[in-house]
Protein backbone atom coordinates (compact mmCIF):
# COMPACT_ATOMS: atom_id res chain seq x y z
CA UNK A 1 0.00 0.00 0.00
CA UNK A 2 1.44 3.41 -0.75
CA UNK A 3 1.96 5.62 1.68
CA UNK A 4 0.94 9.23 2.43
CA UNK A 5 -1.80 11.04 2.86
CA UNK A 6 -3.75 10.45 -0.71
CA UNK A 7 -4.70 14.12 -2.17
CA UNK A 8 -7.06 14.82 -5.16
CA UNK A 9 -6.36 13.72 -8.85
CA UNK A 10 -7.50 17.33 -9.36
CA UNK A 11 -4.92 18.31 -7.86
CA UNK A 12 -2.71 17.21 -10.29
CA UNK A 13 -4.27 17.99 -13.21
CA UNK A 14 -3.98 21.92 -11.26
CA UNK A 15 -0.54 20.92 -11.14
CA UNK A 16 -0.23 20.09 -14.40
CA UNK A 17 -1.57 23.35 -16.18
CA UNK A 18 -0.44 25.75 -14.25
CA UNK A 19 3.11 24.06 -14.95
CA UNK A 20 2.31 24.29 -18.64
CA UNK A 21 1.80 28.01 -18.50
CA UNK A 22 4.34 28.82 -17.02
CA UNK A 23 6.93 27.64 -19.13
CA UNK A 24 6.48 24.74 -21.23
CA UNK A 25 8.29 25.71 -23.91
CA UNK A 26 11.05 23.70 -25.14
CA UNK A 27 14.86 24.67 -24.77
CA UNK A 28 16.20 24.54 -28.04
CA UNK A 29 19.90 25.40 -26.46
CA UNK A 30 21.24 23.42 -23.11
CA UNK A 31 21.76 26.87 -21.95
CA UNK A 32 18.70 28.18 -22.40
CA UNK A 33 18.19 31.54 -19.86
CA UNK A 34 15.88 30.87 -16.77
CA UNK A 35 15.05 34.31 -16.40
CA UNK A 36 11.96 34.15 -18.24
CA UNK A 37 10.59 31.37 -15.83
CA UNK A 38 9.19 31.62 -12.55
CA UNK A 39 10.71 28.68 -11.20
CA UNK A 40 12.02 25.08 -12.19
CA UNK A 41 9.67 22.32 -10.79
CA UNK A 42 10.00 18.75 -10.44
CA UNK A 43 6.61 17.01 -10.34
CA UNK A 44 5.98 13.44 -9.20
CA UNK A 45 2.87 11.36 -9.17
CA UNK A 46 2.26 8.08 -7.11
CA UNK A 47 -1.13 5.76 -8.55
CA UNK A 48 -2.39 2.80 -6.74
CA UNK A 49 -5.18 1.12 -9.04
CA UNK A 50 -7.09 -1.96 -8.61
CA UNK A 51 -8.20 -2.99 -12.26
CA UNK A 52 -11.43 -4.62 -12.88
CA UNK A 53 -10.37 -7.08 -15.14
CA UNK A 54 -7.19 -8.88 -15.52
CA UNK A 55 -4.90 -6.98 -13.39
CA UNK A 56 -2.08 -9.04 -14.91
CA UNK A 57 -2.75 -8.11 -18.25
CA UNK A 58 -3.36 -4.05 -17.54
CA UNK A 59 0.45 -3.78 -17.36
CA UNK A 60 0.47 -4.20 -21.21
CA UNK A 61 -2.03 -1.32 -21.50
CA UNK A 62 -0.09 0.64 -18.97
CA UNK A 63 2.52 -0.16 -21.12
CA UNK A 64 1.30 0.71 -24.56
CA UNK A 65 0.32 4.08 -23.18
CA UNK A 66 3.39 5.08 -21.66
CA UNK A 67 4.66 4.71 -25.69
CA UNK A 68 2.17 6.27 -26.71
CA UNK A 69 2.91 9.50 -24.48
CA UNK A 70 6.67 9.24 -25.84
CA UNK A 71 7.13 8.66 -22.30
CA UNK A 72 10.53 6.35 -21.15
CA UNK A 73 10.04 3.38 -18.84
CA UNK A 74 12.50 3.76 -15.80
CA UNK A 75 11.54 0.33 -13.91
CA UNK A 76 9.19 -2.79 -14.09
CA UNK A 77 9.04 -4.87 -11.15
CA UNK A 78 6.01 -7.84 -11.21
CA UNK A 79 5.80 -9.70 -7.63
CA UNK A 80 2.93 -12.04 -7.11
CA UNK A 81 -0.12 -9.65 -6.56
CA UNK A 82 1.18 -6.28 -7.46
CA UNK A 83 3.06 -4.98 -10.57
CA UNK A 84 4.92 -1.59 -10.34
CA UNK A 85 6.04 0.83 -12.90
CA UNK A 86 7.99 3.51 -13.03
CA UNK A 87 8.25 6.17 -15.38
CA UNK A 88 9.31 9.74 -17.21
CA UNK A 89 6.40 11.01 -18.93
CA UNK A 90 6.42 14.09 -20.69
CA UNK A 91 4.36 17.23 -19.01
CA UNK A 92 2.41 17.49 -21.83
CA UNK A 93 1.38 13.64 -22.28
CA UNK A 94 0.81 13.00 -18.71
CA UNK A 95 -2.65 14.25 -17.54
CA UNK A 96 -3.91 12.14 -20.80
CA UNK A 97 -1.60 9.15 -19.07
CA UNK A 98 -3.02 9.45 -15.89
CA UNK A 99 -6.37 9.29 -17.05
CA UNK A 100 -6.15 6.42 -18.76
CA UNK A 101 -4.35 4.37 -15.41
CA UNK A 102 -6.95 5.91 -13.47
CA UNK A 103 -9.77 4.69 -15.25
CA UNK A 104 -8.04 0.95 -15.43
CA UNK A 105 -10.58 0.27 -12.10
CA UNK A 106 -10.70 1.11 -8.53
CA UNK A 107 -8.29 4.14 -7.68
CA UNK A 108 -6.85 2.71 -3.79
CA UNK A 109 -4.47 5.88 -3.32
CA UNK A 110 -2.87 8.98 -5.37
CA UNK A 111 -0.76 11.70 -4.27
CA UNK A 112 1.42 14.02 -5.89
CA UNK A 113 4.89 15.98 -4.67
CA UNK A 114 5.98 19.08 -6.47
CA UNK A 115 9.71 20.16 -5.65
CA UNK A 116 11.19 23.93 -6.38
CA UNK A 117 14.55 22.62 -8.13
CA UNK A 118 15.51 26.56 -9.30
CA UNK A 119 18.53 26.75 -6.71
CA UNK A 120 19.61 22.83 -7.90
CA UNK A 121 19.08 23.27 -11.97
CA UNK A 122 21.15 27.20 -12.18
CA UNK A 123 23.48 26.31 -9.58
CA UNK A 124 24.56 23.53 -12.12
CA UNK A 125 24.08 26.18 -15.33
CA UNK A 126 26.87 28.54 -13.31
CA UNK A 127 28.83 25.47 -12.21
CA UNK A 128 29.29 24.29 -15.83
CA UNK A 129 29.40 28.06 -17.79
CA UNK A 130 32.68 28.39 -14.83
CA UNK A 131 33.96 24.90 -16.23
CA UNK A 132 33.58 26.08 -19.80
CA UNK A 133 35.29 29.03 -19.12
CA UNK A 134 38.13 26.56 -17.81
CA UNK A 135 38.02 24.41 -20.36
CA UNK A 136 38.55 27.29 -22.29
CA UNK A 137 41.65 28.70 -20.84
CA UNK A 138 43.20 25.18 -20.72
CA UNK A 139 42.95 24.66 -23.82
CA UNK A 140 45.01 28.17 -24.66
CA UNK A 141 48.02 27.20 -22.12
CA UNK A 142 48.08 23.98 -23.88
CA UNK A 143 48.68 25.69 -27.27
CA UNK A 144 51.10 27.95 -26.00
CA UNK A 145 52.89 25.44 -23.80
CA UNK A 146 56.43 25.13 -25.24
CA UNK A 147 58.78 22.39 -23.01
CA UNK A 148 57.45 18.39 -22.43
CA UNK A 149 56.92 18.86 -18.91
CA UNK A 150 54.49 22.10 -19.46
CA UNK A 151 52.21 20.43 -22.59
CA UNK A 152 52.09 17.07 -19.56
CA UNK A 153 50.86 19.53 -17.08
CA UNK A 154 48.16 21.17 -19.23
CA UNK A 155 46.71 18.18 -21.00
CA UNK A 156 46.50 16.58 -17.52
CA UNK A 157 44.19 19.57 -15.94
CA UNK A 158 42.57 19.61 -19.32
CA UNK A 159 41.91 16.35 -19.18
CA UNK A 160 40.49 16.76 -15.26
CA UNK A 161 38.30 19.72 -16.61
CA UNK A 162 36.65 17.64 -19.56
CA UNK A 163 36.19 15.19 -17.19
CA UNK A 164 34.33 17.34 -14.92
CA UNK A 165 32.27 19.18 -17.29
CA UNK A 166 30.95 16.15 -18.59
CA UNK A 167 29.49 15.20 -15.10
CA UNK A 168 28.10 18.44 -14.93
CA UNK A 169 26.13 18.32 -18.73
CA UNK A 170 24.78 15.17 -16.90
CA UNK A 171 23.81 16.78 -13.94
CA UNK A 172 22.31 19.54 -15.98
CA UNK A 173 20.15 17.23 -18.59
CA UNK A 174 19.13 14.75 -15.26
CA UNK A 175 17.47 18.55 -14.23
CA UNK A 176 16.62 19.51 -17.42
CA UNK A 177 14.04 16.51 -17.62
CA UNK A 178 12.91 16.38 -14.37
CA UNK A 179 11.59 20.17 -15.11
CA UNK A 180 10.05 18.55 -18.35
CA UNK A 181 8.88 15.17 -17.16
CA UNK A 182 6.77 13.93 -14.55
CA UNK A 183 8.52 10.83 -12.62
CA UNK A 184 4.83 8.62 -12.52
CA UNK A 185 5.20 5.31 -9.98
CA UNK A 186 2.12 3.43 -11.17
CA UNK A 187 1.21 0.27 -8.93
CA UNK A 188 -1.37 -2.42 -10.03
CA UNK A 189 -2.85 -4.21 -7.32
CA UNK A 190 -4.48 -8.07 -7.42
CA UNK A 191 -8.15 -6.93 -6.90
CA UNK A 192 -8.88 -10.23 -4.26
CA UNK A 193 -6.09 -8.61 -2.13
CA UNK A 194 -7.91 -5.18 -1.62
CA UNK A 195 -9.36 -5.08 1.55
CA UNK A 196 -12.84 -3.10 1.89
CA UNK A 197 -11.73 -0.09 3.41
CA UNK A 198 -8.92 0.67 0.85
CA UNK A 199 -10.49 3.04 -1.05
CA UNK A 200 -13.23 4.04 -3.55
CA UNK A 201 -16.24 6.30 -2.88
CA UNK A 202 -19.16 5.30 -0.40
CA UNK A 203 -21.98 4.27 -2.85
CA UNK A 204 -18.92 1.53 -4.47
CA UNK A 205 -18.46 0.71 -0.61
CA UNK A 206 -22.35 0.44 -0.01
CA UNK A 207 -22.78 -1.54 -3.12
CA UNK A 208 -20.00 -3.43 -2.37
CA UNK A 209 -21.29 -4.34 1.45
CA UNK A 210 -24.81 -4.89 -0.12
CA UNK A 211 -23.34 -7.65 -2.43
CA UNK A 212 -21.75 -9.36 0.46
CA UNK A 213 -24.40 -9.38 2.83
CA UNK A 214 -26.97 -11.33 -0.14
CA UNK A 215 -23.80 -13.68 -1.21
CA UNK A 216 -24.12 -14.88 3.00
CA UNK A 217 -27.53 -14.65 3.22
CA UNK A 218 -27.78 -17.02 -0.20
CA UNK A 219 -25.14 -19.46 1.10
CA UNK A 220 -27.01 -19.45 4.15
CA UNK A 221 -29.67 -20.41 2.83
CA UNK A 222 -28.18 -23.10 0.64
CA UNK A 223 -26.69 -24.60 3.80
CA UNK A 224 -30.28 -24.47 5.49
CA UNK A 225 -32.13 -26.74 2.43
CA UNK A 226 -28.64 -28.87 2.20
CA UNK A 227 -29.25 -29.47 6.22
CA UNK A 228 -33.06 -30.60 5.26
CA UNK A 229 -32.56 -34.23 7.06
CA UNK A 230 -30.97 -32.17 10.15
CA UNK A 231 -34.09 -30.38 10.77
CA UNK A 232 -36.18 -33.28 10.34
CA UNK A 233 -34.67 -34.58 12.77
CA UNK A 234 -34.80 -31.95 15.11
CA UNK A 235 -38.40 -31.67 15.02
CA UNK A 236 -39.13 -35.18 15.24
CA UNK A 237 -37.11 -35.01 18.68
CA UNK A 238 -39.07 -32.35 19.79
CA UNK A 239 -42.52 -33.68 18.83
CA UNK A 240 -41.76 -37.15 20.29
CA UNK A 241 -40.32 -35.67 23.94
CA UNK A 242 -43.74 -33.74 23.46
CA UNK A 243 -45.50 -36.83 23.01
CA UNK A 244 -43.93 -39.04 25.15
CA UNK A 245 -44.54 -35.99 28.26
CA UNK A 246 -48.46 -35.67 26.92
CA UNK A 247 -49.17 -39.72 27.77
CA UNK A 248 -47.33 -39.79 30.87
CA UNK A 249 -49.63 -36.51 31.76
CA UNK A 250 -52.50 -38.74 30.59
CA UNK A 251 -51.11 -41.73 32.72
CA UNK A 252 -51.00 -39.90 35.80
CA UNK A 253 -54.12 -38.46 35.70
Amino acid sequence: MLKGKPKGWGRLLVLLWLWGCGGGSSEPSLFGSMEAREGIKALEAWLEVAPKKNWKSAKDSVLRWLEAAKGTLLELEVQEHRIQVQARVPVSQAEVFFTRVRNLGLVLSEYTALTDITRQYTDIEARLASKDTAVSRLKALLAQARTPSEVLEAEKALQQALEARDELRTQFENARLLSQTVIARVSLRDPTTVEYNEGGSYTHQLLKSIEAGWTGFVYFTFAVAYLWWLWLLVGGVILGRRWIKRRRRHRGA
